[in-house]
């Protein structure tokens, strides 16, 4: 039963990556005023494909997301690559491929070492021949392949602005309705905003700890005066943070919603975005319409 299951999800992977992208494109150029959330690929359709590959993305595309989300990173010569983590060992063979290079900080390697790792095997052996991708190759895809899904982007470190700001506006993206970003470093926001034009939306990650320490209202005054919204882990999730983030002006999206009854739940207090691992989930269910606000 357990191999055919998984003959079963490999065949539906396959079968959205076979379908045309004509109807990828999103409506979600301004989401704090979408009649629902908006859904965003948290590193593509990760929980059907490894995380931030060319595969996740294009297949969170066939998936309809509202965003792909993408982290980025500045290797050690100064590339800019998707990846989430600081280290290599979670997502790609470095371990076995520099064993002597522990703990594997993805700064601390060149593109060209890190595009000789594996990205894909630790998801599935389907997807061996994937790689790390660099930001201008992601971009590069999805123009080649025509999909308009607008781009969620996460500065994973201070620094690295300018370089992206460069590259997006090259390739046409800079402008509201193609891209988001947001970051856990508030001067990486604060840098942006002077960068980016008006109506591409900056918003503020807010992690557990820091929640737990501070004044929530002191905490969304502070944000409200350079970002356009927060990011709040679904533990922190309440009808309380939501309307007083509404109540600044800032829109509210919640990472990482996986299960219906967590949809449900959210939609209910007026959330404005998710991260979902399974873009394809809250697209069949039809409770996510946002209640007015008082």
């Amino acid at each position: 039963m357990r191999r055919t299951a998984a003959l079963h999800r490999w065949l539906y992977v396959l079968f959205l990556l076979w379908l045309p992208l004509g109807l990828a494109a999103s409506t979600a150029s301004q989401p704090s005023v979408t009649s629902e959330p908006i859904i965003i690929a948290h590193r593509g359709a990760s929980g059907h494909a490894p995380e931030h590959t060319l595969s996740s993305y294009r297949l969170a595309a066939r998936m309809h997301a509202g965003y792909i989300e993408i982290d980025v990173q500045m290797t050690k010569d100064q590339k800019m690559i998707a990846i989430h983590d600081t280290t290599l060992a979670r997502t790609t063979n470095a371990e076995s491929i520099y064993p002597n290079r522990a703990p594997w900080r993805v700064s601390d390697f060149s593109l060209n070492e890190l595009k000789g790792l594996d990205a894909g095997s630790w998801f599935d052996g389907r997807f061996a021949a994937e790689r790390i991708p660099t930001l201008d190759e992601v971009v590069n895809m999805l123009k080649t392949e025509h999909i308009q899904t607008p781009l969620y982007i996460e500065t994973k470190q201070p620094g690295i602005e300018a370089a992206v700001v460069r590259l997006l506006q090259k390739k046409g993206y800079l402008q509201p309705g193609r891209a988001m970003f947001q970051s856990f470093h508030p001067e990486s926001l604060q840098a942006l905003k002077v960068m980016i034009p008006r109506g591409i939306a900056l918003i503020q990650l807010v992690g557990e700890n820091e929640a737990c320490h501070s004044d929530p209202v002191k905490l969304l005054q502070r944000i409200a005066v350079y970002a356009d919204g927060i990011g709040l882990p679904i533990s922190l999730a309440t009808k309380e943070w939501v309307r007083t983030a509404h109540s600044l002006g800032l829109i509210v999206h919640i990472y990482t919603v996986n299960e219906p009854r967590d949809l449900a739940r959210l939609c209910a207090i007026g959330i404005d975005g998710l991260f979902t691992d399974y873009p394809d989930r809250p697209a069949r269910i039809g409770v996510c319409r946002r209640p007015p606000h008082p």
